[in-house]
């Protein structure tokens, strides 16, 4: 019997998101001890009954099988006291007992790690602002983490890569089920520059209970959580709450008061539960302020996943004051680059841009916060002005 056999004996016992280990640990000193008390030296930590027969159930087998099944398949279990184990996760009040990983967990310790995530079902614009807000966060230094799902997940987590930066994705199952399976690919790129992590033993199936219990983990990896684009019933929606509960900063990009993707994100802001950001910028100048980031920022743009630099390891990556400014070209939609050309042409107001374009008050309006988000055009006290460093 090794110690990680045990640690993952205790892992199954508990079930994800118990608060009972670190309870347990504090009366018996380590999982083998734990394994060796006898039932009534175990009630002595209070706990329910069903829990209590869980444990004075001493079978290894099953645990046994799923370290033989990581030994072999090259899949690290780190147990919650190992020195590897994530500082930050290991400080929320139910950090998973076990991670199983399969790449290389980066060093959190002296990095800002920022989680970003979303809806699964994605408008253009959110993935946009995804892949600009996670592209450029991990350009300036940034360890990006989301949950690898279709939408607002994938597209951080491939802007992580993309920008020459290693990334973490959090698993609502096994470590070697890919979830959603379009994204192998980016499991296998995730794996070669990060981390796939996950409480759930090898051969989990993906499960709807699963999801909200792998969004504690997302969080609590992360100093700030950046909800991007989210309904009023989303799952990152349940990410916010949770990265309060954590004591962790959340952020939120405004949208469109028309599209039900936005109300979410917009709802955040209103109540008083998300900082508004429209540029990375925003989030890097939090932590500036408050002297926990001295990294300067890069300035990308509203950046396109394809338009970053070549996947490299971040060792290989240059110096970030080695990125030049220069001028961004808008690759916009066409109603983008007509509002554009619009204030461009002296038309500062939104009455204008509506007069002068033949575009809705509502189009002109989505039209202005993607290109305000992209830092294309800028909010002065009289309407807007277009930036200096932009061209058609």
């Amino acid at each position: 019997m090794t110690s990680e056999v045990c640690w993952i004996w205790l892992a199954e016992r508990l079930g994800a998101g118990s608060k009972l280990c670190r309870r347990l640990l504090e009366v018996f000193g380590s999982p083998e001890e734990i394994w060796r008390a006898p039932r009534q030296q175990l009630a002595v930590v209070s706990m329910t009954r069903h829990r209590l027969d869980c444990l004075a159930d001493k079978d290894l087998s099953y645990a046994q099988h799923i370290w033989d099944d990581c030994v072999r398949r090259h899949i690290a279990v780190v147990p919650l006291a190992d020195a590897a184990y994530p500082p930050p996760l290991r400080d929320i009040a139910d950090p998973p007992t076990v991670l199983y990983v399969r790449g290389t967990l980066p060093d959190l310790r002296n990095r800002l790690t920022v989680s970003v995530v979303g809806t699964r079902k994605a408008t253009p614009y959110g993935r946009h602002a995804a892949r600009y807000f996670a592209g450029t966060l991990a350009q300036n230094g940034c360890l990006i983490v989301s949950g690898m799902a279709e939408g607002v997940d994938g597209e951080a987590n491939r802007a992580a890569l993309d920008a020459g930066s290693e990334t973490i994705a959090v698993l609502g199952c096994g470590v070697d089920v890919c979830y959603p399976p379009a994204h192998r690919e980016l499991m296998r790129d995730i794996i070669a520059h990060g981390a796939v992590i996950s409480e759930y033993p090898p051969g989990a199936d993906p499960d709807r209970t699963h999801f909200p219990m792998r969004n504690r983990i997302i969080t609590g990896l992360s100093r700030g959580t950046l909800v991007v684009e989210a309904p009023k019933k989303s799952g990152a929606l349940i990410s916010a709450d949770l990265a309060l509960e954590q004591g962790r900063d959340v952020f939120a990009v405004p949208g469109d008061i028309n599209r039900p993707n936005s109300a979410g994100c917009n709802a955040l802001i209103r109540q008083g539960g998300a900082e508004l950001v429209q540029s990375p910028s925003d989030i890097l100048s939090y932590y500036e302020h408050g002297g926990s980031r001295n990294a300067q920022l890069v300035p990308l743009g509203f950046v396109q996943t394809e338009e970053l630099p070549e996947r490299k390891l971040a060792a290989e990556a240059p110096p970030v004051a080695s990125v030049p400014r220069s001028m961004r070209t808008l690759t916009g939609s066409e109603q983008e680059c007509t509002v554009w050309r619009a204030v461009r042409d002296g038309r500062h107001t939104v009455d204008s841009m509506v007069e002068h374009t033949g575009l809705s008050a509502s189009e002109v309006l989505t039209a202005l916060t993607m290109l305000e988000v992209g830092a294309y055009v800028i909010r002065t006290g009289e309407g807007y002005r277009a930036a200096d460093d932009v061209q058609l």
